[in-house]
């Protein structure tokens, strides 16, 4: 995979989509949250919570993030190893832009097709960040005798922050409606002070 080197144009964005990958003893709880412009992404956050991290800390994370960020407009959580016991969770806290996906070998499929389809197209914007790079690119595929592609990792590695990005650009590509949990003062935070006008405490690893 590759990513743009080009800077992203200063269009207005148009929304926010947020992946959420869910791991807790033996992988990490990643999310991610991309702008979308367009038919480009661009990624603006990308928080992996300590191994061990308790999910109710995750849902007050993402219902933090939720009342910060203007124009969030889905939160796509792959709840295929948590069943239904996080989305309850998430229900329960009221975050109504929230949905829960379980991530079958086709699925995950289309979901890599298309983040890889995008990257090669120069329509997606990633910050440099060496760990996810090396991520991103230790990233493997098997070809199945059913003609399917199952994904994994090499031993030592995650890729919860890779499947936490992919959601959210995968997602990213429809328009879903919009909703807003706060008063918002600005409808979009300008491109350049994004990032500031999150709490730092969004920031932290």
């Amino acid at each position: 995979m590759s990513t743009s080197q080009k800077e992203p144009s200063s269009q207005a964005p148009k929304f926010f989509v947020a992946g959420v990958d869910l791991g807790q003893k033996q992988d990490h709880s990643a999310v991610a949250v991309v702008k979308k412009r367009d038919k480009e992404f661009d990624l603006v956050l990308l928080k992996q919570f300590e191994l061990g991290t308790e999910y109710g800390s995750v849902v007050g994370y993402l219902k933090l993030l939720n009342e910060n960020l203007r124009d969030l407009r889905r939160i796509m959580i792959d709840q295929t190893s948590v069943g239904e016991t996080f989305m309850s969770m998430v229900n329960n806290s009221g975050l109504k832009n929230a949905r829960g996906i379980n991530l079958s070998q086709p699925t995950k499929q289309d979901i890599m097709t298309f983040l890889k389809h995008c990257m090669e197209d120069g329509l997606v914007h990633i910050p440099y960040d060496r760990e996810f790079m090396n991520e991103l690119n230790v990233e493997r595929f098997e070809l199945q005798e059913t003609g399917k592609l199952k994904y994994s990792h090499p031993a030592g590695t995650h890729d919860d922050r890779l499947w936490a990005f992919a959601l959210a650009i995968y997602y990213g590509r429809y328009d879903p409606p919009g909703y807003h949990p706060v008063a918002a003062v600005n409808k979009y935070p300008s491109p350049g002070n994004l990032m500031p006008q999150l709490p730092r405490s969004l920031w932290k690893k």
